[in-house]
């Protein structure tokens, strides 16, 4: 199977296919990258898709952890309901998922460029922002087990199912930092594409 390397990659034990490193003409895509609503979603816009996801998560905790801060974020309310060892980790686990998807992005190949994200108020209040990461997240692992059965390159699956299931645990986990179990179904939902650009879309500067 043909790779190409990117820096985390090998920590994580993920190599992607080649396909993951193609560059096509991109002018019919939309702000995910992906093609016109009528058009069949192949794997290069899977990955256009699924990339352009992670770097709206990244910069989401990035952004949101630089400007709230660690003391800002502590003292919300919601963490201060959470209290004890989650409250006084939350940020630097919340750090820790932002790696998380700057790896993700990396690894799933420069098929498309990262676009300009507007978050609003979001990166200022800790309540919107916790409110905001956890349906990021759901968002993110209901795209991967809605994409995961159009992928076409078999070679492609493993690697991604292993991303859905740490996108899984990060919805988990915000999930407690709002103040709900983290677990709350016994499925998790498999989402359309146009439902993920509904959840997502408004995010995304064009």
């Amino acid at each position: 199977m043909a790779t190409f390397a990117v820096a985390g990659a090998g920590a994580l034990g993920i190599s992607m296919p080649a396909a993951a490193d193609e560059h096509g003409d991109n002018s019919d895509e939309n702000s995910m990258g992906m093609m016109d609503e009528e058009d069949e979603l192949d794997d290069i816009g899977i990955l256009n898709f699924a990339r352009t996801l992670e770097f709206l998560e990244a910069r989401f905790y990035k952004e949101v952890l630089d400007t709230i801060g660690e003391q800002g974020l502590r003292c919300s309310d919601p963490l201060q309901a959470v209290g004890g060892e989650v409250q006084d980790r939350a940020f630097d686990d919340l750090r820790v998922i932002q790696e998380h998807e700057e790896i993700h992005a990396e690894v799933l190949g420069e098929t498309i460029e990262e676009p300009e994200f507007d978050f609003g108020t979001a990166t200022e209040d800790p309540v919107e922002f916790l409110q905001t990461a956890a349906l990021l997240e759901a968002t993110g692992t209901g795209a991967y087990a809605g994409a995961a059965p159009l992928i076409e390159n078999a070679d492609l699956i493993p690697p991604a199912l292993s991303i859905h299931s740490v996108e899984a645990r990060h919805t988990s986990f915000l999930n407690v930092l709002n103040g709900e179990i983290g677990f709350p179904n016994a499925f998790d939902e498999a989402l359309t594409v146009d439902e993920v650009l509904e959840r997502a879309g408004p995010f995304i500067v064009e």
